[in-house]
């Protein structure tokens, strides 16, 4: 299925992208290193190339996911005089999450949000499960220390050679809690059987896995009918994905765990990239920068907004012990993925060292 959205969507592109200066060439063209600084656009005028580009999100558009994405593509047509312009979609309208992950390495998405744990799972990067590690970052703070850390240059490096995929800056939709039908989570044995709805995604299904759960992969824009129809009895995901996707209205708690800190960033094919003139590829580099800054500081700010809507509409907020949740998460999730990467433990311990 995956593949033949592929071959489709890629069909339905080549043409608009031939004829605005945005197709794709056979040879792979030479690879653009993520730099420390971001080069400076043009301030008096852009001078730069015409360009049409496809960006994608796989949330609603008022989710900050999307907001993010039409902040970056805004500001990039602002910056470029209107002669970078976006098609831009909603929804999973071309692609649900795993799908434009997909999309982004073979070409038929230019510009997606889309988080490190799906470039792991569905690209092969493996060492992008990193982000995804239960109860590894504890901040807002800790998260952009290591956005701005030598190992997040060396991953985004990776990821461009190893899979055709930049990593243009990092994002954030908050910290996951688990939201339940019927009866809130009051210890970890609560999770034992637990009918979870999970992303298409290895880290987050091996994360409930070991906690005993039954996990079932549902794509975002069907959680809603997942949980109405009993198909899951809960679904974790951050509060304002929770508002926002009006899950709110089919579950009864929402029960803070903070396990998993759920970036969501900004990513291009490197084609894509690399068929934008110089001053185009700084235009994109700094709307990306500033786009960054102002959906972390969203993320943050408008999380107890967020929860005091659910709370308003009737959903009860729970608290309990997560000790021992944090302690599956590190002596058996961890160890899995110091398995499968090489350096991998002594990259944690460097992301914990930045808290």
């Amino acid at each position: 299925m995956k593949k033949i959205l592929s071959i489709v969507l890629a069909l339905a592109l080549i043409a608009s992208l031939a004829a605005c200066g945005g197709s794709k060439t056979d040879a792979a063209p030479e690879t653009t290193a993520p730099s420390d600084t971001t080069p400076a656009a043009s301030g008096s005028g852009y001078t730069g190339g015409e360009y049409k580009l496809t960006a994608s999100s796989h949330m609603a558009p008022e989710d900050l996911v999307s907001m993010y994405m039409d902040d970056f593509c805004d500001r990039v047509e602002e910056k470029s005089e209107g002669k970078i312009t976006f098609d831009r979609f909603y929804s999973s309208q071309i692609a649900n999450q795993a799908e434009s992950a997909e999309g982004l390495k073979v070409g038929t998405i230019d510009v997606s949000l889309n988080d490190w744990g799906s470039m792991a799972s569905v690209n092969g990067y493996t060492k992008g499960s990193v982000v995804s590690l239960g109860y590894l970052f504890s901040s807002y703070d800790h998260l952009k220390a290591f956005a701005a850390s030598d190992d997040y240059k060396q991953m985004q490096q990776e990821l461009i050679d190893q899979t055709g995929i930049r990593n243009l800056a990092m994002g954030a939709s908050g910290f996951r809690h688990v939201a339940t039908k019927n009866a809130p989570i009051t210890s970890v044995d609560d999770f034992k059987g637990l009918r979870i709805r999970v992303p298409d995604i290895a880290i987050y299904v091996n994360t409930f896995q070991a906690l005993g759960c039954a996990t079932t992969i549902v794509a975002n824009s069907e959680v809603y009918t997942a949980l109405q129809t009993g198909i899951v009895d809960s679904v974790e995901n951050p509060i304002q994905t929770i508002w926002n996707m009006s899950w709110y209205e089919q579950i009864d708690y929402i029960n803070e765990t903070n396990h998993i800190f759920c970036d969501q960033d900004l990513f291009m094919n490197e084609d894509s990239f690399q068929n934008l003139d110089s001053e185009a590829q700084a235009v994109v580099l700094e709307a990306a920068a500033e786009a960054s800054a102002v959906n972390m500081e969203l993320a943050e700010s408008k999380s107890e907004e967020f929860l005091q809507n659910c709370i308003d509409a009737g959903v009860e907020y729970n608290t309990f012990d997560t000790a021992p949740i944090v302690d599956i998460m590190k002596n058996q999730v961890w160890p899995s993925f110091f398995a499968s990467v090489d350096g991998g433990e002594e990259l944690v311990n460097r992301i914990l060292a930045l808290a």
